[in-house]
């Protein structure tokens, strides 16, 4: 079994803005304000005087007319207020944010059973914190790009939580690695306002601003990601059922944990980056536990979950477009009704 080495660290670099010219502009706002006063107080009340006078001539209906017959002008005036939803240029628009989206359910959507199914839903909670440690590091020392020392970082967190499995301490080690993670990732950079946001946005998502480069870094390795672990599960499926049985056949957990938990890591890392937590997290655990309960076997299962990612990131982009909503909100909060829908079906058929 060959091992894994993480890539050289560097992260993106961020200037603090000045505030020496906004001083100045407030000085001088002040100063002006303050020089004109009483010619401000006289337009003031020419000016009321002016609006009572329209309000007054307004409130007039002239004869012949009603509410009726005004109501229709509204709506039309509404109507042009509102513009119609061009779909095809907004799939166009955003096409590689679609892309990148669509990879990350599919990559997401068979990892999930997994974590599912192995009873590690703490740990997928925990590595997008893991991974904040990483890009606050870089942003702190101020590195251009923040993938490598997020990526290393996240090595060690799961080289422990392989170990802890085997040594039964997962209990406290997870839980350590998520309050530290979140804790720690701020901290780092605390006082650093422009860095907070950054590191704010790693997690909220700037999921509309995908560009091609990022497309085409990101979606290769999800799709590439997905297929290994679709190609592995009856490895996956045996640790997670029978380890003791699996450890006899001449299997080696340890190893077989590690290399999920990279699967895992690197789908989280990328997706973050690209899209925020919210979109990884609603992918990852809705679509799994949306289609578990309606199949019997894996193959299915795996191909389902892939099947319903897309179709909560079809539903959530209508939805951010047509409420303008947020969408990586709009796909968690739209996979949740499917999900509770699915549940509810699953708990009345039994």
């Amino acid at each position: 079994m060959s091992t894994w080495r993480p890539p050289l660290n560097s992260s993106r670099c961020v200037v603090v803005i000045a505030t020496f010219i906004s001083l100045l502009l407030c000085v001088v706002a002040r100063t002006s304000i303050g020089q004109t006063t009483k010619p401000a107080d006289q337009v003031d009340r020419a000016t009321q005087d002016m609006l009572k006078e329209l309000d007054a001539s307004a409130t007039t209906a002239p004869a012949g007319t009603s509410p009726a017959s005004a109501a229709p002008s509204s709506e039309s005036q509404f109507e042009e207020e509102t513009p119609a939803i061009h779909w095809k240029r907004l799939v166009y628009d955003f096409q590689f944010m679609l892309i990148t989206a669509g990879a990350v359910g599919v990559a997401s959507a068979v990892l999930g059973l997994f974590v599912l199914l192995r009873r590690e839903a703490l740990v997928a909670l925990a590595i997008p914190q893991v991974v904040a440690i990483g890009a606050a590091i870089g942003m702190r020392l101020g590195w251009d790009n923040k993938l490598p020392p997020a990526l290393g970082v996240a090595m060690i967190a799961l080289v422990y939580f392989a170990l802890s499995k085997r040594s039964s301490a997962g209990n406290w080690i997870v839980p350590s690695f998520y309050v530290a993670g979140l804790c720690l990732s701020f901290l780092i950079i605390a006082n650093h306002g422009q860095d907070v946001e950054d590191l704010q946005r790693l997690f909220t998502g700037v999921d509309v601003a995908v560009d091609r480069k990022t497309a085409l870094m990101a979606v290769p390795v999800l799709l590439a990601v997905g297929l290994i672990c679709a190609l592995l599960w009856r490895r996956w499926l045996l640790l997670a059922q029978a380890p003791a049985a699996a450890e006899l056949a001449g299997f080696r957990p340890t190893r077989w944990d590690t290399l999920f938990l990279l699967l895992l890591t690197i789908v989280i890392l990328l997706g973050t980056d690209a899209l925020g937590v919210v979109m990884v997290l609603s992918m990852l655990f809705l679509p799994a536990a949306a289609v578990l309960p309606w199949t019997r076997r894996l193959p299915a299962a795996m191909a389902g979950g892939a099947a319903l990612s897309l179709l909560f990131l079809a539903a959530g982009f209508y939805l951010s477009n047509k409420m303008n909503w947020p969408l990586s909100q709009s796909v968690g909060g739209a996979g949740f009704a499917i999900l509770a829908v699915s549940q509810l079906a699953a708990q009345l058929r039994r």
